[in-house]
Protein backbone atom coordinates (compact mmCIF):
# COMPACT_ATOMS: atom_id res chain seq x y z
CA UNK A 1 0.00 0.00 0.00
CA UNK A 2 0.99 3.67 -0.85
CA UNK A 3 0.88 4.38 3.03
CA UNK A 4 3.80 2.13 3.92
CA UNK A 5 6.89 3.18 6.01
CA UNK A 6 8.94 1.72 2.60
CA UNK A 7 6.73 3.84 0.30
CA UNK A 8 6.69 6.99 2.40
CA UNK A 9 10.45 7.37 2.06
CA UNK A 10 10.40 7.05 -1.57
CA UNK A 11 9.46 8.86 -4.15
CA UNK A 12 5.93 8.80 -5.29
CA UNK A 13 5.39 10.41 -9.05
CA UNK A 14 2.60 11.27 -11.20
CA UNK A 15 3.49 10.03 -14.49
CA UNK A 16 2.77 9.71 -18.00
CA UNK A 17 2.94 6.70 -19.53
CA UNK A 18 1.18 6.80 -23.17
CA UNK A 19 1.17 9.90 -25.34
CA UNK A 20 -1.14 11.70 -25.53
CA UNK A 21 -4.37 10.88 -23.69
CA UNK A 22 -6.84 12.35 -21.56
CA UNK A 23 -5.03 12.63 -18.01
CA UNK A 24 -8.02 9.84 -16.42
CA UNK A 25 -6.49 7.29 -18.85
CA UNK A 26 -2.83 7.78 -19.26
CA UNK A 27 -1.54 9.01 -15.82
CA UNK A 28 -0.66 6.70 -13.37
CA UNK A 29 0.68 7.20 -9.79
CA UNK A 30 4.27 5.57 -10.06
CA UNK A 31 7.10 4.89 -7.18
CA UNK A 32 10.63 5.86 -7.80
CA UNK A 33 13.73 5.72 -6.05
CA UNK A 34 14.31 8.77 -3.55
CA UNK A 35 17.04 10.95 -5.49
CA UNK A 36 20.10 12.41 -4.33
CA UNK A 37 21.74 16.07 -4.98
CA UNK A 38 25.00 15.98 -7.98
CA UNK A 39 27.56 18.80 -6.30
CA UNK A 40 26.17 22.27 -6.98
CA UNK A 41 22.38 20.92 -7.25
CA UNK A 42 19.66 20.79 -4.72
CA UNK A 43 17.28 18.13 -3.53
CA UNK A 44 13.49 19.71 -2.88
CA UNK A 45 11.12 17.71 -1.25
CA UNK A 46 8.06 18.79 -2.90
CA UNK A 47 4.65 20.04 -0.99
CA UNK A 48 2.34 21.61 -2.52
CA UNK A 49 1.73 21.98 -6.46
CA UNK A 50 -1.02 23.52 -8.71
CA UNK A 51 -2.70 22.29 -11.69
CA UNK A 52 -2.45 24.50 -14.43
CA UNK A 53 -4.11 24.62 -17.87
CA UNK A 54 -0.44 24.34 -19.30
CA UNK A 55 0.19 20.88 -17.46
CA UNK A 56 -3.10 20.00 -19.02
CA UNK A 57 -2.56 20.66 -22.38
CA UNK A 58 0.61 19.12 -22.26
CA UNK A 59 -0.81 16.10 -21.49
CA UNK A 60 -3.48 16.11 -24.17
CA UNK A 61 -1.11 17.27 -27.10
CA UNK A 62 1.49 14.37 -25.90
CA UNK A 63 3.87 17.25 -25.44
CA UNK A 64 6.30 15.06 -23.80
CA UNK A 65 6.10 11.94 -25.48
CA UNK A 66 9.86 12.41 -26.94
CA UNK A 67 11.23 10.98 -23.34
CA UNK A 68 9.41 7.67 -23.97
CA UNK A 69 10.11 4.67 -23.05
CA UNK A 70 10.59 6.43 -19.36
CA UNK A 71 7.86 8.13 -17.43
CA UNK A 72 6.84 11.64 -17.85
CA UNK A 73 6.43 13.08 -14.68
CA UNK A 74 3.84 16.29 -14.88
CA UNK A 75 3.96 19.86 -13.28
CA UNK A 76 5.02 23.13 -13.91
CA UNK A 77 5.66 24.59 -10.47
CA UNK A 78 5.54 23.79 -6.86
CA UNK A 79 6.95 24.62 -3.15
CA UNK A 80 8.65 22.91 -0.85
CA UNK A 81 11.51 22.18 1.54
CA UNK A 82 14.90 21.83 0.78
CA UNK A 83 15.59 18.14 1.66
CA UNK A 84 19.18 18.05 1.06
CA UNK A 85 22.27 20.00 -0.69
CA UNK A 86 25.09 18.93 -3.14
CA UNK A 87 28.42 19.79 -2.36
CA UNK A 88 29.31 23.51 -2.96
CA UNK A 89 25.70 24.51 -2.42
CA UNK A 90 25.67 27.70 -0.53
CA UNK A 91 22.65 29.57 -1.26
CA UNK A 92 20.46 27.30 0.61
CA UNK A 93 20.31 24.95 3.21
CA UNK A 94 18.38 21.89 4.21
CA UNK A 95 14.92 22.75 6.12
CA UNK A 96 14.57 25.91 4.08
CA UNK A 97 11.61 27.17 2.54
CA UNK A 98 11.92 27.45 -1.13
CA UNK A 99 10.19 27.48 -4.92
CA UNK A 100 11.97 25.36 -6.89
CA UNK A 101 12.10 26.54 -10.56
CA UNK A 102 11.84 23.24 -12.67
CA UNK A 103 11.67 24.16 -15.84
CA UNK A 104 15.16 22.79 -17.10
CA UNK A 105 14.45 19.33 -15.76
CA UNK A 106 10.96 19.24 -17.14
CA UNK A 107 11.82 20.52 -20.73
CA UNK A 108 14.86 18.07 -20.94
CA UNK A 109 14.25 15.32 -19.07
CA UNK A 110 10.29 15.22 -17.87
CA UNK A 111 10.99 15.63 -14.51
CA UNK A 112 8.39 17.85 -12.80
CA UNK A 113 6.93 19.03 -9.53
CA UNK A 114 4.00 16.33 -9.64
CA UNK A 115 6.14 14.12 -7.28
CA UNK A 116 7.70 13.84 -3.60
CA UNK A 117 10.91 15.24 -4.37
CA UNK A 118 12.75 17.24 -7.48
CA UNK A 119 16.21 18.23 -8.18
CA UNK A 120 17.51 21.13 -9.24
CA UNK A 121 20.40 23.65 -9.90
CA UNK A 122 21.00 25.64 -6.72
CA UNK A 123 20.87 28.75 -9.18
CA UNK A 124 17.09 27.74 -9.67
CA UNK A 125 16.07 27.37 -5.80
CA UNK A 126 14.17 30.70 -4.75
CA UNK A 127 14.09 31.28 -0.99
CA UNK A 128 10.55 32.29 0.24
CA UNK A 129 9.96 34.88 2.63
CA UNK A 130 7.66 33.81 5.82
CA UNK A 131 5.32 36.35 5.04
CA UNK A 132 4.31 34.37 1.70
CA UNK A 133 2.41 31.45 2.58
CA UNK A 134 2.87 27.73 0.94
CA UNK A 135 -0.23 27.94 -1.24
CA UNK A 136 0.62 31.46 -2.72
CA UNK A 137 4.34 30.40 -2.85
CA UNK A 138 3.47 27.14 -4.99
CA UNK A 139 1.90 29.25 -7.44
CA UNK A 140 5.18 32.22 -7.52
CA UNK A 141 6.06 30.68 -11.46
CA UNK A 142 4.06 30.55 -13.99
CA UNK A 143 1.00 33.05 -13.47
CA UNK A 144 2.47 35.87 -11.57
CA UNK A 145 5.45 35.55 -14.05
CA UNK A 146 2.97 35.77 -17.40
CA UNK A 147 1.16 38.14 -16.28
CA UNK A 148 4.80 40.42 -15.27
CA UNK A 149 6.42 39.70 -18.97
CA UNK A 150 2.94 40.44 -20.84
CA UNK A 151 2.56 43.52 -19.50
CA UNK A 152 6.30 44.13 -19.46
CA UNK A 153 6.22 43.87 -23.47
CA UNK A 154 2.76 45.86 -23.99
CA UNK A 155 4.13 49.06 -22.16
CA UNK A 156 0.66 50.37 -21.69
CA UNK A 157 0.87 53.78 -20.70
CA UNK A 158 -0.44 54.74 -17.25
CA UNK A 159 -4.32 56.02 -17.50
CA UNK A 160 -4.99 54.11 -21.06
CA UNK A 161 -6.97 50.28 -21.01
CA UNK A 162 -6.40 47.24 -21.78
CA UNK A 163 -8.60 44.47 -22.87
CA UNK A 164 -8.28 40.93 -21.14
CA UNK A 165 -10.29 37.68 -21.91
CA UNK A 166 -10.95 35.02 -19.19
CA UNK A 167 -11.09 37.66 -17.18
CA UNK A 168 -12.28 35.72 -13.96
CA UNK A 169 -9.19 33.33 -13.80
CA UNK A 170 -6.71 32.69 -11.23
CA UNK A 171 -4.63 34.79 -14.02
CA UNK A 172 -6.98 37.01 -14.89
CA UNK A 173 -7.16 38.19 -12.09
CA UNK A 174 -3.41 38.38 -11.27
CA UNK A 175 -3.70 41.10 -13.97
CA UNK A 176 -6.43 43.82 -12.91
CA UNK A 177 -4.14 43.75 -9.62
CA UNK A 178 -0.77 44.80 -11.22
CA UNK A 179 -2.19 46.57 -13.95
CA UNK A 180 -3.64 48.65 -10.73
CA UNK A 181 -0.85 48.77 -9.43
CA UNK A 182 0.79 50.12 -12.88
CA UNK A 183 -1.55 52.75 -12.77
CA UNK A 184 -3.42 51.57 -16.12
CA UNK A 185 -7.11 50.28 -16.80
CA UNK A 186 -8.66 47.24 -17.19
CA UNK A 187 -12.01 46.22 -19.09
CA UNK A 188 -12.14 42.62 -18.52
CA UNK A 189 -14.30 39.64 -20.51
CA UNK A 190 -16.27 37.22 -18.77
CA UNK A 191 -19.01 34.96 -19.79
CA UNK A 192 -21.17 34.98 -16.60
CA UNK A 193 -22.24 38.03 -14.59
CA UNK A 194 -21.45 36.55 -11.10
CA UNK A 195 -17.86 37.51 -11.58
CA UNK A 196 -18.84 41.30 -12.12
CA UNK A 197 -18.64 42.71 -8.59
CA UNK A 198 -16.30 40.15 -7.30
CA UNK A 199 -13.97 41.30 -10.50
CA UNK A 200 -14.40 45.16 -10.14
CA UNK A 201 -13.91 44.55 -6.08
CA UNK A 202 -10.59 43.54 -6.73
CA UNK A 203 -9.62 47.08 -8.98
CA UNK A 204 -11.23 45.68 -12.82
CA UNK A 205 -12.67 48.91 -13.79
CA UNK A 206 -14.86 47.67 -16.68
CA UNK A 207 -16.29 44.29 -17.27
CA UNK A 208 -18.24 42.78 -20.07
CA UNK A 209 -20.26 39.68 -20.53
CA UNK A 210 -19.15 38.37 -23.77
CA UNK A 211 -22.73 36.65 -24.09
CA UNK A 212 -24.93 39.30 -23.85
CA UNK A 213 -23.34 42.29 -24.67
CA UNK A 214 -21.61 43.78 -27.61
CA UNK A 215 -17.65 43.82 -26.90
CA UNK A 216 -16.68 46.33 -29.56
CA UNK A 217 -19.60 48.72 -28.89
CA UNK A 218 -19.00 48.66 -25.16
CA UNK A 219 -15.62 49.37 -25.88
CA UNK A 220 -15.87 52.27 -28.00
CA UNK A 221 -18.71 54.02 -25.25
CA UNK A 222 -16.23 53.02 -22.27
CA UNK A 223 -12.73 54.90 -24.09
CA UNK A 224 -14.71 57.42 -25.68
CA UNK A 225 -14.25 55.94 -29.42
CA UNK A 226 -10.22 55.64 -28.79
CA UNK A 227 -10.70 51.84 -28.24
CA UNK A 228 -8.34 49.89 -26.09
CA UNK A 229 -4.13 50.25 -25.93
CA UNK A 230 -3.83 46.65 -26.19
CA UNK A 231 -5.37 43.19 -25.66
CA UNK A 232 -4.75 39.86 -23.92
CA UNK A 233 -6.02 37.07 -25.05
CA UNK A 234 -6.78 33.37 -23.14
CA UNK A 235 -9.43 32.33 -25.35
CA UNK A 236 -9.10 32.70 -29.49
CA UNK A 237 -11.89 31.38 -31.58
CA UNK A 238 -13.97 34.00 -32.56
CA UNK A 239 -13.84 35.77 -28.78
CA UNK A 240 -10.37 37.44 -30.91
CA UNK A 241 -12.21 39.04 -33.77
CA UNK A 242 -14.14 40.77 -31.26
CA UNK A 243 -10.90 41.57 -29.11
CA UNK A 244 -8.93 42.88 -31.94
CA UNK A 245 -11.71 45.20 -33.11
CA UNK A 246 -11.64 46.85 -29.60
CA UNK A 247 -7.72 47.81 -29.79
CA UNK A 248 -6.41 50.78 -31.27
CA UNK A 249 -4.84 51.03 -34.77
CA UNK A 250 -1.36 48.92 -34.38
CA UNK A 251 -2.14 48.02 -31.38
CA UNK A 252 -1.58 44.49 -30.19
CA UNK A 253 -2.91 41.43 -29.33
CA UNK A 254 -1.30 39.03 -27.04
CA UNK A 255 -2.93 35.72 -27.35
CA UNK A 256 -1.40 33.08 -24.69
CA UNK A 257 -3.94 30.70 -23.84
CA UNK A 258 -6.47 28.54 -26.35
CA UNK A 259 -9.32 27.98 -24.12
CA UNK A 260 -11.03 27.77 -27.30
CA UNK A 261 -8.60 25.56 -29.12
CA UNK A 262 -5.77 26.34 -31.71
CA UNK A 263 -7.55 28.21 -34.28
CA UNK A 264 -8.82 32.18 -34.22
CA UNK A 265 -11.10 34.51 -36.09
CA UNK A 266 -9.35 38.13 -37.23
CA UNK A 267 -10.97 40.82 -39.70
CA UNK A 268 -9.14 41.76 -42.40
CA UNK A 269 -9.94 45.82 -41.72
CA UNK A 270 -8.33 44.92 -38.05
CA UNK A 271 -5.45 43.58 -40.16
CA UNK A 272 -5.56 47.31 -42.38
CA UNK A 273 -6.01 48.74 -39.25
CA UNK A 274 -2.23 47.40 -38.14
CA UNK A 275 -3.33 45.86 -35.71
CA UNK A 276 -0.72 43.13 -34.48
CA UNK A 277 -2.07 39.54 -32.95
CA UNK A 278 0.97 37.79 -31.86
CA UNK A 279 1.31 34.69 -29.55
CA UNK A 280 3.18 34.87 -26.07
CA UNK A 281 4.79 32.23 -24.16
CA UNK A 282 6.79 33.22 -21.22
CA UNK A 283 9.46 31.05 -21.90
CA UNK A 284 10.70 32.54 -25.10
CA UNK A 285 10.03 36.65 -22.60
CA UNK A 286 12.97 34.68 -20.29
CA UNK A 287 15.51 34.42 -22.96
CA UNK A 288 18.56 35.50 -20.31
CA UNK A 289 19.05 34.29 -16.95
CA UNK A 290 19.87 37.87 -15.85
CA UNK A 291 16.01 38.24 -16.95
CA UNK A 292 14.69 35.42 -15.12
CA UNK A 293 16.83 36.11 -11.62
CA UNK A 294 15.45 39.72 -11.81
CA UNK A 295 11.37 38.43 -12.63
CA UNK A 296 12.11 36.07 -9.90
CA UNK A 297 12.75 39.08 -7.60
CA UNK A 298 10.39 41.42 -8.89
CA UNK A 299 7.85 38.92 -8.80
CA UNK A 300 8.28 37.47 -4.67
CA UNK A 301 7.97 41.41 -3.91
CA UNK A 302 4.76 41.93 -5.51
CA UNK A 303 3.68 38.73 -3.49
CA UNK A 304 5.37 39.55 -0.11
CA UNK A 305 3.86 43.28 -0.72
CA UNK A 306 0.21 41.73 -1.72
CA UNK A 307 0.02 43.51 -5.03
CA UNK A 308 -0.22 39.96 -6.74
CA UNK A 309 -2.84 37.81 -4.37
CA UNK A 310 -2.58 33.85 -6.20
CA UNK A 311 -6.27 32.66 -5.81
CA UNK A 312 -5.90 29.33 -3.65
CA UNK A 313 -8.86 26.85 -4.18
CA UNK A 314 -9.54 23.48 -2.80
CA UNK A 315 -6.51 20.96 -1.99
CA UNK A 316 -6.04 17.36 -2.99
CA UNK A 317 -3.53 14.77 -1.47
CA UNK A 318 -1.45 14.00 -4.37
CA UNK A 319 -2.41 10.12 -4.49
CA UNK A 320 -6.17 11.79 -5.57
CA UNK A 321 -4.59 13.67 -8.42
CA UNK A 322 -7.60 12.18 -10.53
CA UNK A 323 -9.96 13.79 -8.76
CA UNK A 324 -7.86 16.96 -8.46
CA UNK A 325 -7.83 17.43 -12.15
CA UNK A 326 -12.00 17.17 -12.48
CA UNK A 327 -12.01 19.80 -10.45
CA UNK A 328 -9.66 21.94 -11.67
CA UNK A 329 -11.87 21.62 -15.00
CA UNK A 330 -14.77 22.72 -13.38
CA UNK A 331 -16.38 25.95 -14.72
CA UNK A 332 -16.39 28.68 -11.89
CA UNK A 333 -14.40 26.97 -9.62
CA UNK A 334 -12.57 29.95 -8.32
CA UNK A 335 -9.15 29.34 -7.15
CA UNK A 336 -6.23 27.09 -8.19
CA UNK A 337 -6.49 23.43 -7.40
CA UNK A 338 -3.67 22.29 -5.42
CA UNK A 339 -1.71 18.76 -4.89
CA UNK A 340 -0.78 18.54 -1.81
CA UNK A 341 1.81 15.96 0.68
Amino acid sequence: PLSSPTIAMANRAVCQSRFPGEPDDVLQLVVKEKPRPPPGRVVVRVTVRPINPSDLISIREGRFAHFLPQNVTIGGEGFGIVEEVGEGVTKVTAGQRVVPIVWSDYLHSGQGSWQDYVVVDEADVIPVPDSVSDEVAAQFLINPWTVYGILDDLAVPKGEYIIQTAAASVLGRQLIQLAKYLGFKTINIIRRDKWKDELKGIGGDEVINSTTEDIAARVREITGGKLAYAAVDAVGGNLTKFIAASVRDGGKVLVYGILSGWDITLSIRDLQRGVQVMWWVLPEYLNTEEKKHHLASEVMKLLEGKIITPLVGKKFDLVDFKAAVKESETEGRGGKVLLVS
